[in-house]
């Protein structure tokens, strides 16, 4: 009788082990995405009205955006520090990299960690969509879509911006490099940042793209030389941006007027540009990224201004 009742448990556990690694390895989207049911802001030492912990009332952050075409091949998940949002990433498995991350940038989120350098998979999601960087790809370096530098309070945190599901094909040279269209970009809008909360939602366009001057990029892949997968090689990258316009309400986004808001979207093509600098003519009105991309951005602040794009708003 005991052999038996020995034999029944260790079926037993070997079956909880078996629908363990089921869930952990081909979790569905609607599994992946009951992350977000944790509504708990990063904390500093001087928490703004931003970031203070707020209750937990679904999908609320500022900064998610809303899908409006989804299919089988996207998944999306958070990645948090305990109890504390990090970032929000959307991940395509048909091009095998991101499609937008959102994420809080205040300066809570800065310490004096150095950058780990930890390339690794996104424990969140299914290893066999992701794919193996711990080389650069092919042709390109492996850019990050929230960058290193914007996550140094905790070595934790930096090493989640080093999963692939965070990670994208960008041109190095006038791009991605010192002094690249990109790398100014990124400069720009780190210049952003207030005692408020900024919001940005950094993403990446795969269908044929039309530049500023009207240079026209076509679709592309790439083969990522760690592990043979054909990538998708974005034609366009662009920040969405929202915060207060003062930088110093104290109030959360959603309290405000949209008088009190400003928001824009900053567009440039994925080609070398060595040089490159932000300026009005690679901003668009949030309704504008809207009608390129088919995504609704700040769909949780009724009030921002997504029809206004005005380059005096953002010192330029």
């Amino acid at each position: 009788m005991g052999g038996r009742r020995t034999l029944i448990y260790i079926i037993v556990v070997g079956l909880l082990l078996a629908a363990h690694y089921l869930y952990d390895n081909f979790a569905p989207e609607a599994a992946i995405a009951a992350d977000y049911t944790e509504q708990v802001a990063f904390t500093s030492e001087e928490p703004s009205a931003e970031t203070a912990p707020r209750k937990a009332t679904g999908a609320q952050w500022a900064e998610l955006p809303t899908m409006k075409r989804q299919g089988d091949e996207i998944y999306i998940t958070t990645h948090h520090i305990g109890d504390k949002r990090n970032y929000t990433v959307c991940y395509s498995s048909e091009h095998h990299a991101p499609l937008w991350v959102a994420a809080p940038v205040h300066r809570a989120y800065k310490g004096d960690v150095k950058r780990v350098d930890n390339y690794d998979f996104d424990p969140t999601l299914p290893v066999n969509i992701q794919t193996r960087l711990a080389r650069s790809y092919g042709d390109y370096t492996r850019g990050h879509m929230l960058g290193s530098a914007e996550r140094t309070a905790s070595r934790e945190m930096n090493n989640q911006t080093f999963y692939s599901t965070n990670i994208a094909p960008q041109l190095r040279e006038g791009f991605n490099e010192r002094g690249g269209a990109w790398n100014n970009l990124e400069y720009f809008v780190d210049r952003q940042v207030c005692a408020d909360t900024l919001y940005v939602v950094t993403g990446a366009i795969y269908e044929p793209f039309t530049d500023s001057d009207g240079a026209l990029i076509e679709p592309r892949t790439t083969r990522n030389k760690n592990d043979n997968k054909q990538i998708g090689v974005p034609t366009a990258y662009y920040k969405a941006l929202l915060r207060t316009r003062s930088g110093r309400t104290g109030r959360s986004v959603e309290e405000c007027k949209a008088s009190e808001l400003k928001c824009a979207a900053f567009i440039v093509g994925h080609r070398s540009a060595s040089g490159r600098k932000p300026s009005a003519d690679d901003m668009i009105s949030i309704k504008e990224l809207e009608r390129l991309t088919g995504i609704d951005f700040f769909a949780n602040v009724p009030h921002a201004p997504e029809r206004e794009a005005n380059a005096s708003d953002w010192g330029l």
